[in-house]
């Protein structure tokens, strides 16, 4: 599937219950990367209930935009996390669509939540949701000397959810050097496991982090 003026990518597929498929990645425009969605129906052709014609690309930020997760709600919105990037600052990125393709402006006021965490580069890797309807991201934040695991948890609403370590934000440093969060999952129970890599001197180390629910 061709979408934007250059290279696109898919990063992270879901299924919809009813077998539809969702794919999100990254689109070049021309000038910069945005967030993509492309959904299927069950014979590959695209969906054109979702945007008209299948496709939905969102520039946010003033620089890229790079979407590397979905998941989908048992409502069937759609939501997807990853990095914006305005000048030389990346940050938590999350976008939730309504079935049809729009924003949906229930989510936060725009559709578009992003979070600053460290200075200057936080990413956004992987998304979960609870069974409550809460959403939660992994990924990365810069501590000001090396990469730390990051877990962020969302209201239904798009507010950071401060049941969660009082800010709704957790890092991890689990090496001496770089940590990254590639992968979360959640427990039947609704403890959050996220899994990535972690650095120590000169070699790499698969890192497991488990937060209980409240982290506290």
């Amino acid at each position: 599937t061709a979408i934007g003026a250059g290279h696109d990518y898919g990063q992270s597929v879901a299924m919809q219950p009813d077998l539809r498929i969702v794919v999100a990645g990254i689109s070049f425009n021309g000038t910069d990367n945005d967030f993509a969605v492309v959904r299927y129906n069950t014979d590959g052709t695209l969906d054109n209930s979702f945007s008209t014609d299948g496709i939905v690309t969102t520039d946010i930020g003033t620089d890229a935009g790079h979407a590397r997760s979905v998941a989908i709600q048992p409502d069937g919105r759609i939501v997807v996390a990853g990095t914006s990037f305005n000048g030389d600052e990346g940050d938590i990125t999350v976008v939730r669509y309504n079935t049809d393709g729009t924003l949906d402006n229930s989510f936060s006021a725009d559709g578009i939540v992003i979070t600053p965490i460290g200075t200057p580069y936080d990413s956004g890797q992987s998304v979960a949701m609870q069974p409550d309807g809460r959403i939660v991201v992994a990924g990365t934040s810069f501590n000001g000397i090396d990469d730390d695991i990051a877990v962020v948890r969302y209201n239904m609403d798009g507010t950071v959810d401060n049941s969660f370590s009082a800010d709704g934000i957790v890092t991890t440093n689990i090496g001496t050097h770089h940590d990254y969060g590639n992968s979360v999952v959640m427990q039947p129970d609704g403890q959050i496991v996220v899994a990535g890599t972690s650095f120590k001197g000169t070699g790499a180390d698969l890192g497991l982090v488990r937060d209980t629910l409240d982290r506290t």
